[in-house]
């Protein structure tokens, strides 16, 4: 993807247990003008593995982890 139209962004911090059902929902939904960003507030939980395992499906979500909790 190269310039998109559309950018969603979520942001997120320990919600392991929501996030992939989260992005279940939203990535079918996704075009080749939209990209899917999501911003982890550096969660203790497994919020980046759920995300990860996305991502390895889906080349239009990013995942950027914050070095510390910016709230």
């Amino acid at each position: 993807m190269s310039n998109p139209r559309l950018s969603i962004l979520i942001p997120t911090y320990n919600r392991a247990r929501f996030i992939g059902a989260t992005l279940d929902s939203i990535i079918p939904q996704l075009t080749g003008e939209t990209e899917l960003l999501v911003v982890d507030g550096a969660s203790t939980d497994d919020t980046e593995t759920v995300v990860r395992a996305r991502i390895a499906c889906c080349p239009a979500v990013r995942y950027v982890r914050l070095a510390e909790k910016a709230g």
